[in-house]
């Protein structure tokens, strides 16, 4: 029986300028949380060698690529560190400040051509989000749908980014959406505008990977395949079955049709709804405490599309939600860059004024403690 190995894509240490603790704290972090794996992610420091190893946690190894026009995680398979990380320089560097947006494209083309694995973090979370809209889609392995939930602004941001990446789906751009907790400090902090934000969790969110073994290529070839979703809290499981073969999460049933059925179930401590969605659409919900669900579905013979499981608590807030199960061929997808989606997301930057307005209100509330 293959596992669900629990893990964390975005972890920094004292080798970031903003890091708390010595990667040694980290892995007790991890540790500590019950983690299987963890991505050490520094900011362009390629920080792995500086990481003792556990018997209890693997580290895989990682960098934070941090420039002015936005964030993005490398993960590799093998601890020896990449000849372009040299030419990084610190996250404060003049020299970075001046580097075009044609140089991320540039590195993350090199970054896909030398095999390595890439993902867009925090895109649509200002001042960090993704400023190049120029950047092709072809090069970007995963996308960081959701990011630490400490930060007020990621209420807007990681719902706005996972519709953004329900876009690229429906467009067919199956990439993977994976999640990061951007651990730091783990100890409440105070920011400069007056907002006390609380302490980072390790695995929070938590992103479970199904993987032949807890390595890094294992780990890392079972994200190329989309066999992972992410979570708050709830855990979930999900799958297809039908006239002569059963799917998971992450599976291509490829060309399929007549009479499948999906079912999904997800395990919490406190009431939540389940809901079964189709290429984006809710088609099928469930509520309760560890609710269930069974949808029965007639595929057409020259149907496509994806089921995915999300969860919400009964506010509406999401805490789980799969990579999706596709199914019908295969078309060749239009090359498209990253600035094709981005305008049409529900929060693109603070120059779109309801953006700033519900940010400011989320920073007034916590002010006031509501």
């Amino acid at each position: 029986h293959t596992p669900w190995l629990k893990g964390d894509f975005h972890a920094h240490s004292t080798l970031s300028p903003d890091g708390v603790l010595t990667p040694s704290q980290v892995i007790k972090e991890a540790e500590r949380e019950g983690l299987d794996f963890f991505a050490s992610t520094d900011h362009n420091i390629w920080a792995y060698p500086h990481f003792a190893a556990s018997d209890e946690v693997l580290v895989i190894a990682g960098i934070e690529v941090t420039m002015t026009y936005g964030h993005f995680n490398v993960f590799a398979e093998h601890p020896d560190e990449p000849g372009w990380v040299a030419g990084l320089g610190l996250p404060s560097a003049t020299s970075l400040d001046e580097q075009s947006k044609g140089a991320s494209r540039q590195l993350i083309e090199t970054i896909a051509t030398l095999g390595l694995r890439s993902s867009i973090n925090h895109p649509l979370l200002f001042p960090w989000e993704w400023t190049d809209p120029e950047t092709p889609l072809a090069n970007v392995r995963y996308l960081e749908v959701w990011n630490d939930p400490t930060w007020p602004e990621n209420r807007l941001a990681n719902p706005a980014a996972l519709e953004m990446w329900n876009r690229w789906l429906r467009a067919g751009y199956r990439k993977t959406a994976i999640g990061g907790s951007d651990f730091h400090d783990p100890e409440k902090t105070l920011r400069p505008d007056g907002l006390i934000i609380d302490g980072h969790r390790m695995g929070l969110p938590r992103t479970y990977v199904l993987a032949e073994a807890c390595t890094a290529d294992a780990i890392l070839d079972a994200v190329d395949r989309r066999r992972a979703y992410v979570t708050m809290g709830p855990t979930v499981e999900f799958s297809m079955s039908g006239p002569d073969r059963d799917a998971g999460i992450g599976d291509d049933l490829g060309p399929a049709y007549g009479k499948w059925s999906a079912m999904a179930t997800t395990t919490g401590e406190s009431e939540l709804t389940l809901e079964l969605v189709r290429d984006g659409v809710v088609v099928n919900r469930a509520f309760g405490h560890g609710p269930g669900l069974e949808h029965q579905v007639d595929l057409e013979p020259d149907s496509s599309g994806w089921f995915r499981i999300d969860v919400r608590t009964p506010t509406g807030d999401v805490v789980a939600f799969s990579n999706p199960i596709f199914f019908g061929s295969v078309s060749a997808v239009p090359a498209a860059d990253y600035g094709s989606f981005i305008e049409i997301s529900a929060a693109r930057s603070m120059q779109d004024p309801q953006y700033v307005e519900a940010v400011e209100s989320i920073r007034e509330h916590e002010k006031e403690g509501t």
